[in-house]
């Protein structure tokens, strides 16, 4: 049989050792055993070869022709067909015979795979940590392309762009998820926080900042510069403040960036926060 990806391949005595053993001490390997002669292996091996591309490498699937490689199959037992068995740090750590239905296939190999979400984001922490910034980020960028449902990685991904000042490229990620998506608690916070570092590097003057808002108290723009440097200065109550009065003459105000600032000031003071019980009951009364 052919094998279309250099995720399946063929198992030999002379090859096993290292394709298998080796190799699940890195991840999980699957051995599909079959033989051309038993029509319920050959079916095993289609599904499992339809796993394996659709897990697009998450998993190694090794197939052994018992008839060829029969000292593999008394190795590990293999006395019927089909049979496949998984392999993990070295070890057997499942073993299946008889055909099963695709579910159950799937649902065997879920249980000792761990998601290819969670991999990038400890490679990318692992990065960060050992202070290969760039590698973290380069890791998240692409794992988010690979994951373009998983929420986390983008989220990650903004995080450590922030923290290395790269706010324009953090904005760019968040731009891009859909927008039922961005206003998720985490992303949304998110959002609020870098709508605030761009106010707040945008004010030169701080004293000209106020002194426009006494000229000018309409200026909304000018309200939520403010309320990005109280919030700098650890300012809470000021900018919960000025972020009410925008939201009183606009509650749309910047596609919703006052809505949001309040709300990642509420997230981070925590809900039982004098200041949160006073102006979430003022969101309120705005709202309804």
């Amino acid at each position: 049989m052919s094998t279309p990806s250099g995720y399946i391949l063929e198992g030999t005595e002379y090859n096993f050792d290292r394709l298998v053993i080796e190799n699940s001490r890195r991840g999980l390997v699957l051995v599909d055993f079959w033989a051309p002669w038993a029509g319920p292996s050959l079916r095993q091996q289609k599904v499992l070869r339809h796993l394996a591309e659709q897990y697009g490498g998450r998993f190694l699937l090794v197939t052994v022709n018992t008839d060829e490689q029969k000292g593999i199959a008394g190795r590990f037992g293999v006395k019927s067909l089909p049979s496949f068995k998984l392999f993990r740090n070295g070890k057997v750590v499942e073993d299946v015979h008889g055909m099963q239905p695709e579910a159950d296939y799937r649902r065997i190999v879920d249980k000792y795979l761990v998601p290819l979400g969670d991999k990038v984001r400890l490679a990318a922490a692992k990065a960060w940590n050992a202070g290969e910034h760039d590698k973290a980020i380069q890791l998240l960028a692409e794992g988010a392309m690979a994951e373009p449902d998983n929420l986390d990685l983008p989220a990650m991904l903004a995080k450590f762009l922030m923290r290395v000042h790269r706010y324009d490229e953090a904005r760019d990620v968040l731009a891009a998820l859909p927008v039922e998506a961005r206003d998720t608690t985490e992303l949304a916070t998110l959002r609020a926080h870098l709508d605030f570092i761009t106010a707040a590097r945008a004010v030169d003057d701080g004293q000209a900042l106020a002194l426009r808002l006494q000229r000018q108290p309409a200026d909304l723009d000018a309200h939520f510069k403010a309320a990005a440097l109280h919030l700098v200065n650890d300012e809470y109550e000021q900018a919960l403040q000025a972020l009410i009065v925008i939201l009183r003459a606009d509650p749309g105000y910047d596609n919703g960036a006052a809505r949001r600032g309040l709300l990642a000031i509420f997230a981070t003071l925590g809900g039982d926060h004098a200041l949160v019980k006073q102006y979430r009951g003022e969101l309120a009364r705005l709202i309804h």
